[in-house]
């Protein structure tokens, strides 16, 4: 069997898998997921923290298949199936069908690669559209001459990236970086293609940038506040960004293609093309992150858009194409138990969440609070706003973003469900939209730990009471109290927003 055949073999059996997932998964949504949904029920050019892709490619799935959870987070198994297919599509037409192979291998098997193919975040379009991107400019770099198609192709590919998460912005930087580095493709920084064709990319963000100027920098002032330092010490940062990846990746992938990198630099001089172009789109931008750790925290998701080119680089190395010198080619055999590891702790994380709930230890149900209880609580939110007495004219509202849209999402009928602004300051989505209608009756869902719930938030409604509580269930859904608030007098307005 050819290894073109055997990639499609595993191809085909990692998506059946994962869409068999999604119909027994005891998860629900996610708080994130949850949020983005609610965003694809009010399309705009621009959100408060995220460009616009999530939404749009939510709404496309939502609104024609219904909105249900698995639908939800269909869009990232199969963007996750052409990001897999993408990479392997590069390292074939940089190597070889066999290297091919165990480069989407090791991208597939790693509890991250399992999470970001499941969970429909921002991270699933741009690992799409980055893995995308790397073929595409690898491709035009191997035509001499004309490739006006390649570059446009690239150009777009770049665009939608753009709409789906800031990061790609590093893509143009790296990739200039990238002609400058190598001999043989310096001579492209004296043509017009690589300049026009990502002022091109960039334009795409030009409705995201009018959205924004509309609304105050918003997004820019948000993202910012990621890059604002950390008082903690550095080698406590540092540290939990390395077993972060580690976990995500899987130990034996991530230490080889650590130390693979740090010996192909030593021999950058006799480095080919093809190692230096892997090398600018991995290990370059990841020691930009690492660096990034000793001055803040960094989320194990951040990295994510530079592992597909790492796959690429240490299977090469790992299948006898790559060398690095003695040392480091001794230790060519545990790529492959590396890619085993990998594989057996993701579908570890797919059984996780049957059986964390029954682990001992306080951390298990943590994880199922977080994850499981969202259906059961909009089922019991439902069953409080049919008591109401003027269900018409009363609306649902809650203390915190996540609670706010697993709410729209699991209550029946997916109503519109409002957070309630608490700072005077733009926190989330929802203090940009437009709040409830003035002399509405409101049902409050509030955690029984919140206590806030005080004469400060009495004075928006005529009066605010607590509703008898619902039959005891087990779960989470017991942490949670209902209140009544009639006749809305106000509602909170965070500054520079109108309501």
């Amino acid at each position: 069997m050819d290894w073109n055949r055997r990639f499609f073999i595993l191809l085909a059996c990692a998506t059946a898998l994962r869409l068999a997932y999604l119909l027994v998964s005891p998860l629900d949504l996610v708080a994130d997921e949850a949020y983005y949904w609610d965003w694809s029920r009010q399309l705009d050019w621009g959100y408060y923290s995220k460009p616009p892709m999530i939404a749009w490619i939510i709404a496309l799935f939502s609104r024609t298949l219904g909105s249900s959870a698995a639908v939800v987070r269909l869009p990232a198994v199969l963007l996750g199936t052409v990001s897999a297919w993408a990479l392997f599509a590069l390292a074939r037409r940089m190597y070889d069908s066999r290297t091919a192979f165990w480069a989407a291998a090791a991208g597939m098997a790693s509890p991250g690669g399992s999470a970001l193919s499941f969970m429909m975040t921002i991270d699933a379009p741009l690992l799409c559209f980055w893995s995308l991107a790397l073929y595409l400019f690898w491709s035009v770099l191997e035509k001499d001459k004309g490739g006006e198609a390649g570059w446009f192709g690239l150009a777009v590919v770049i665009g939608l990236g753009l709409l789906s998460k800031q990061i790609m912005g590093c893509f143009i930087g790296i990739m200039f970086v990238f002609l400058a580095a190598s001999a043989k493709d310096r001579r492209l920084l004296r043509s017009y293609r690589p300049y026009l064709y990502s002022i091109l990319a960039l334009a795409f963000l030009v409705p995201l940038i009018v959205w924004n100027a509309n609304h105050g920098w918003i997004t820019l002032h948000h993202t910012a506040g990621h890059f604002e330092g950390s008082r903690s010490f550095f080698l406590a940062t540092t540290g939990e960004f390395i077993g972060a990846q580690i976990g995500v990746i899987s130990p034996f992938t991530w230490l080889l293609f650590s130390a693979l990198s740090v010996f192909l630099v030593l021999n950058f001089r006799s480095l080919d093309r093809r190692a230096i172009y892997l090398l600018c789109f991995s290990f370059l931008p990841l020691i930009g992150v690492f660096a990034l750790s000793f001055r803040q925290r960094i989320e194990p998701n951040w990295p994510a858009a530079f592992y597909p080119a790492a796959m690429v680089l240490l299977a090469a190395w790992g299948c006898g194409v790559v060398s690095a010198g003695p040392l480091m080619d001794s230790w060519r055999p545990w790529f492959k138990k590396g890619v085993i590891v990998g594989a057996v702790m993701a579908l570890l994380t797919y059984a996780l969440p049957f059986w964390a709930g029954s682990a001992p230890g306080p951390w298990a149900q943590k994880l199922v609070d977080r994850l499981q209880g969202w259906r059961q609580l909009g089922l019991e939110a439902g069953k409080a706003f049919g008591e109401v007495p003027r269900p018409g004219s009363t609306f649902v509202f809650a203390l915190n973003r996540q609670m706010t849209s697993e709410l729209a999402f699991y209550m029946p009928g997916q109503p519109r469900v409002y957070d309630w602004g608490r700072t005077g300051i733009p926190e989330n989505q929802y203090d940009i939209w437009d709040g409830p209608p003035i002399g509405w009756d409101a049902l409050l869902v509030l955690q029984e730990s919140d206590s806030r719930v005080s004469a400060a938030m009495s004075q928006y409604f005529q009066e605010l009471r607590r509703l008898e509580p619902p039959p005891a269930q087990s779960g989470p859904t017991r942490r949670f109290g209902f209140f009544l608030g009639t006749s809305l007098k106000k509602w909170p307005r965070p500054g520079g927003f109108e309501r």
